[in-house]
């Protein structure tokens, strides 16, 4: 009984080892998907700030048209 005991640990142990292994490695991967999405939306916001600038900057001068 203490044989099977023993053999169920160690390979628990193992099992567990490559669980861990396993899960470093998608945290990295998880860290460079973050990192890519973080950049598109960075860029994203900056192309819809120079929209809004051109939309608001058009209003602007048709008031100021409009006023005179």
């Amino acid at each position: 009984m203490l044989k099977f005991l023993v053999s169920a640990q160690n390979k628990f142990a193992i099992l567990r080892d490559r669980v861990i292994e396993n899960e470093s490695g998608n945290a990295a991967e998880y860290g460079l998907i973050i990192g890519i999405v973080a950049v598109g939306i960075i860029l994203a916001l900056g192309a819809l700030v120079l929209a809004l600038q051109g939309v608001f900057g058009r209003v602007d001068t048709g008031l100021n048209n409009a006023g005179k």
